[in-house]
């Protein structure tokens, strides 16, 4: 064997295949800093590549700043979420990630585009949960191509994110569907739908899967109408007692996304709780009141927990920060009833 084919890979092949300096190399392997996200990923790919002869796993890092934008914590699914991004930098310290948080003033697009510009001035990575909008879409098309971005909940096809994390909303919706056509049995009835809002991908989704089970499997079902709370928790008491004005036989309600605590308050102001169906999404502690007490008969389930350790594990993957297993990226759809709820964390 040649002495050639024995030379150990040195700092100067890593910068001549990276294209950078031998200074670049030094400072990325010694953890110095000062260098762009774009030749630090280079230098690490290629030194792996040539199989460089030092622990690269090893190899002090600097901070990768991770923007998280998300609503307002109104809705306990945001709550949850949050809890679970700072679970996140918890469990990935030696990763060395910082999930940044940034709220949305409120959800005008102007106002997320804004925030999405503003958030990632200095950001590695950027997690986000939004709605398909031509401007919201334009800003992340125009972001992916140089930090990676993961949307959750709720996905935004076509803008070259690096993944989706979350449930297949679709077939929650269709399960949705299942659950009411089987409560309501075979006399069926009038059902409402209130989404949060019809530009989430996530709540179209889940109210089509909703439509199609109910028309192909359980026709006595009629769904009258499909109303919007906005994503704002206070207005479904209002939409609630305004649908019982207008239908006063409606049997079944499927809530999409957030404002239980005001259907639970109208249904009861009417002294309906016990006669309408009600199936939600999430559970928290106001859901485990509502199941306990039959106000809520099923909920959907997608752990925001998970959904934020899982996107930050994808992150730290994409710049070959290894924190453990390759996770799933579908969160899986969980119907809890009240003879299920798992114990309170």
């Amino acid at each position: 064997m040649s002495s050639s084919s024995q030379r150990k890979t040195s700092m100067a092949d890593v910068a001549k295949a990276a294209g950078v300096s031998e200074a670049t190399v030094d400072r990325v392997l010694n953890g110095r800093g000062g260098v762009a996200r774009d030749k630090e990923a280079r230098v690490l790919e290629w030194a792996r590549k040539l199989k460089l002869d030092r622990a690269l796993g090893a190899v002090p890092a600097r901070w990768l700043r991770i923007a998280i934008l998300m609503q307002q914590p109104a809705a306990p699914y945001f709550v949850s979420l949050k809890r679970g991004f700072e679970l996140a930098q918890q469990s990935f310290e030696a990763q060395r990630a910082i999930c940044a948080v940034t709220y949305f003033d409120n959800l005008d697009p102007a106002c997320i585009v804004n925030t999405i510009h503003r958030a990632t001035q200095k950001a590695d990575a950027l997690v986000m949960v939004a709605y398909e909008h031509p401007d919201i879409s334009a800003a992340v098309r125009k972001l992916s191509p140089t930090i990676p971005v993961i949307t959750v909940a709720s996905d935004l096809p076509g803008t070259g994110r690096l993944a989706y994390v979350g449930i297949d909303n679709r077939g929650a919706g269709r399960v949705a569907g299942e659950l009411m056509g089987r409560f309501l049995g075979d006399a069926g009835g009038k059902v409402l739908v209130i989404t949060g809002m019809h530009d989430f991908l996530a709540h179209e989704e889940r109210e089509n899967g909703f439509r199609s089970v109910l028309r192909r499997w359980f026709p006595r079902c009629d769904i009258v109408e499909t109303v919007e709370s906005l994503e704002r928790p206070e207005r479904t008491e209002r939409l609630t007692r305004d649908a019982f004005a207008r239908y006063p036989d409606l049997r079944g309600i499927y809530n999409i996304s957030v404002g239980d605590e005001g259907i639970s308050a109208a249904l009861h102001a009417l002294n309906r709780a016990r006669s309408t169906v009600l199936i939600g999404h999430e559970i928290n502690q106001l859901s485990r009141r509502l199941l306990m007490d039959g106000t809520l008969d099923a909920v959907i389930d997608q752990n925001p927990v998970a959904e934020a350790m899982r996107s930050v594990e994808l992150i730290l993957r994409h710049y070959h920060r290894e924190p453990g297993a390759a996770p799933p990226q579908q969160i899986p759809v969980t119907v809890i009833l009240r003879e299920n709820l798992p114990p309170e964390e």
